[in-house]
């Protein structure tokens, strides 16, 4: 492998966006009790987070064409910083659900341009990094929720998380800027023909919604994790965020087990549509667990379950549908956001009326749709149409 400076860089990037994807979870009910909001308002959070966050995908090609990919990234981290310092100061919901939105703008960049940055470094073998790359966002949920789960216990204020994850996201974006920017950063910039060319082809819309589900299944388990785990099991923050650490950890587990295994697409269809099947059992299992310790064994085993779709997906996009790399990866994206941010809502709103609980059934029945959908690939998707980008 040549995983190089800008890849470290680029993976770092992905450890502080993934900590600003957890923090909120893992300390909503601490901030529930001091601002006062329902389980469906701290969906609602995570909902916002996601709105301006796909209004960036969708303009993140415009700016990388004009400063460069690594650039870009490193400007969205910087907005990202100062709006994690400022809602570390905010005392009102609406306050914290307005820098959400900005916090999603921000980290929009990141979410948009990583992944074609990483296959524009590594056009041979993309589906290897674009794992491994992504493995660390999982690393980064890993290292967050186990910090911030011991802080919030021993008593710290989820302020001061929230302006201490602000100061360490400079990090990556000051690396990012100084890094020496490369020909294969510009990209281009899209046009309205390559859009429709994307959205015209039906295996298109049959990988947008593979994602979909998979970023719901994804999003199930990351957000709701360490607040049914309090709930359900009266347990401790620290405990809460050990639970979510362990999804997350066999998540980077299974994201660095595929990026090495990986053998094509046709391998990597199959693989997705065999860890799909598996994580309808899983996630049935998850609900009916009555032991916090049974639940952390099937939290393990939902992150191995989730842990290939994101990236593999997006992988064996490239093979299946004609267009530009980078704006596929976007476009996916946007699903995938989409995906992530409205499971999050949907279950906040179904804890409410019905508990918590009943709300992890949306799991089981993400799993069963992206089979069926990953299964219909062997029909629609089996080669490019033509290999030819659009003129």
């Amino acid at each position: 492998m040549n995983f190089n400076k800008k890849d470290a860089a680029l993976s770092m990037a992905f450890m502080v966006y993934a900590a600003t994807v957890v923090l909120v979870p893992i300390s909503l009910l601490k901030m529930s009790e001091e601002l006062s909001f329902t389980l469906s308002g701290g969906g609602a959070l995570e909902a916002g987070r996601t709105i301006l966050l796909l209004f960036t995908l969708i303009i993140s090609s415009k700016a990388a064409s004009v400063i460069g990919k690594g650039r870009t990234i490193a400007l969205g981290l910087i907005i990202t910083s100062a709006s994690l310092i400022l809602a570390g100061i905010s005392h009102t919901y609406w306050g914290i659900m307005s820098l959400m939105f900005i916090i999603g703008f921000g980290t929009g960049f990141a979410e948009a341009l990583i992944n074609p940055l990483v296959h524009d470094n590594h056009p041979a073998d993309s589906s290897k990094y674009l794992n491994i790359v992504n493995a660390f966002f999982s690393l980064g949920v890993v290292t967050a929720v186990l910090i911030s789960g011991f802080l919030l216990t021993i008593g710290v204020s989820w302020r001061i998380l929230f302006a201490g994850l602000g100061i360490i996201t400079l990090l990556p974006a000051i690396v990012l800027i100084t890094a020496k920017k490369g020909p294969e950063e510009s990209g281009q910039s899209t046009s309205l023909t390559h859009w429709i060319a994307c959205l015209r082809q039906p295996v298109f819309w049959l990988l947008a919604v593979a994602i979909y589900l998979g970023a719901g299944c994804e999003a199930a388990f990351t957000f709701w994790s360490a607040s049914y785990i309090q709930l359900h099991f009266a347990a401790l923050p620290s405990a809460a965020g050990f639970g979510t650490a362990l999804f997350a950890g066999a998540m980077f587990t299974g994201r660095i087990l595929t990026g090495k295994f990986t053998r094509g697409h046709h391998y990597d269809r199959t693989l997705i549509l065999i860890v799909s099947l598996c994580g309808i059992a899983v996630s049935l299992l998850a609900y009916t667990a009555e032991s916090i310790h049974l639940f952390y064994i099937l939290l393990f085993a939902a992150g191995l379950t989730v842990a290939p779709l994101w990236a593999t997906i997006q992988a064996i996009s490239i093979k299946l549908v004609d267009g530009d790399p980078t704006l596929l990866f976007i476009l996916l994206s946007c699903a995938g956001i989409a995906g992530f941010g409205s499971t999050s809502w949907i279950m906040g709103l179904i804890g409410d009326s019905y508990g918590l609980q009943n709300a992890l059934l949306l799991i089981p029945a993400f799993f069963l749709l992206l089979s069926l959908v990953l299964f219909s690939l062997r029909w629609v998707g089996g080669r490019k149409p033509s290999g030819r980008k659009p003129a």
